[in-house]
């Protein structure tokens, strides 16, 4: 185990000289494996744990145990991606020989789907960031009718680094080395993911079965690149630590960035209420970033904020960390709890939470006339200034400028698109 008080996940290695340690918080117990065949002093991190975030097929089914995602060492496959603004993505297979993405028969099929997934969202980033993955297809059974289709969740988290724009945070590692620009653990992949292998054979699901193609056209087949695209969603941050108490943090007292902009019907921050088990069910549960509220609002002609997942009783692995599965349908599924149809594109809702916690879209940069200190033109420290945004901004990109009224006059004399972030932008005001 490397690392300080603020990394905030274990991976255990698949080894059998591993010995077990408990560290207890009065309201959150943890239990961590930890590699130490030499017997060293090893500091542990705090109590806390990454949930994963289950997807179904089915109705009520779910999911509580983390992603068995391990690194088997002999059994490495790395293939590296290179897509995007400054974006490398890499996913490391790690499946047993003749098993999973390593079959004789569907391997080569399924790494192509996987990294096709890949591809599609290094095109929607923008870095400098090197983005690991570790990736497994398990059996994870299922009926006829119903089963959990794959599950994945962010690596580690970390606060309080240099750069954080909120303290007391957690951030996702994925997203802690694009805003800080280096890997706060270069031993630690950054996401894990884990798919059911069980798809393929003849009794779960029925006749159907996993959908290898690129061309978004299962028939009655589960497209596979349509859930890896949604999983590695989660995997860079779309998840949220409340749990079925209405708790988050996982007893560290601190939210992850995705929580901080939760709110309520009446607009209240989760975060600041007090906690109770009502406070993430009964559909009651919205988010207001400033980005994915925007786009909601223009696009469904609602003056509302964004309605996440929030089904009474709650549901673990779906609840909150997704979007409302009656209200986004169609090109807006993507990130709703429950498969339903192939999607290969990251609709504008989804960009727009991605954004508000911290991540840009590429050869863009954002100005912000009422921020101040650090900026560096992107999503989480924007310029002020918009004369500084243009400079900046490569030609063929985006300028996106957030609500404001930005005074004096503007010539614009390269091709950049020119986008309103979050509200309106008043160009040339007096």
């Amino acid at each position: 185990l490397i690392g300080d008080a603020n990394m905030v996940i274990a991976q255990p290695q698949r080894q059998s000289d591993n010995f077990e340690t408990q560290l207890w918080n009065p309201q959150h117990p943890v239990c961590i494996l930890v590699h130490n065949p030499k017997n060293e002093d090893i500091d542990l991190p705090e109590p806390h744990s990454t949930p994963p975030i289950s997807e179904i097929y089915g109705p009520d089914v779910s999911e509580n145990d983390l992603a068995r995602l391990t690194l088997a060492p002999g059994l490495q496959k790395t293939r590296i991606i290179l897509v995007g603004d400054n974006i490398t993505m890499l996913v490391t297979y790690v499946d047993g020989p003749n098993e999973g993405f390593n079959d004789a028969n569907l391997g080569a099929l399924r790494r192509n789907a996987f990294e096709f997934g890949m591809t599609i969202w290094a095109a929607n980033l923008q870095g400098p960031a090197e983005i690991s993955i570790s990736a497994e297809m398990t059996p994870l059974g299922g009926d006829v009718t119903e089963a959990v289709l794959a599950s994945a969740a962010p690596a580690a988290f970390y606060r309080n680094f240099t750069t954080a724009p909120f303290a007391n945070t957690f951030y996702p590692e994925s997203l802690v080395e694009i805003i800080s620009g280096s890997d706060p653990d270069t031993d630690r992949l950054d996401i894990n993911v884990e798919f059911n292998s069980d798809v393929d054979n003849n009794v779960v699901l029925g006749n159907r079965d996993w959908y290898y193609g690129l061309d978004a056209m299962p028939g009655n087949d589960i497209d596979f690149v349509t859930v890896t695209i949604h999983e590695l969603c989660h995997g860079l941050g779309f998840i949220s630590s409340f749990n079925n108490g209405g708790s988050f943090g996982g007893g560290s007292g601190d939210p992850w960035i995705f929580d901080r902009f939760l709110v309520n019907s009446s607009g209240s921050l989760l975060i600041s209420i007090p906690v109770s088990p009502g406070n993430v069910i009964n559909d009651n549960v919205f988010w207001n970033g400033l980005r994915g509220r925007f786009v909601y609002q223009n696009e469904f002609e609602t003056i509302e904020n964004v309605p996440m997942y929030a089904p009474a009783p709650y549901e673990a692995g779906s609840s909150i960390g997704h979007l409302d599965e009656v209200t986004f349908g169609g090109d807006w599924d993507l990130m709703s709890p429950g498969y339903s149809a192939p999607n290969h594109r990251p609709d504008n809702i989804v960009l727009g939470i991605l954004q508000d916690i911290g991540y840009s879209l590429p050869k863009s940069r954002y100005v912000d006339i009422n921020a101040s200190g650090f900026e560096d033109g992107s999503s989480a420290y924007p310029f002020n200034d918009l004369a500084e945004g243009w400079d900046a901004v490569p030609d063929n990109g985006a300028l996106r400028i957030l609500p404001g009224s930005y005074p004096g006059k503007y010539t614009f004399d390269k091709p950049v698109q020119i986008h309103s972030s979050g509200g309106t932008a008043v160009l040339g005001a007096q």
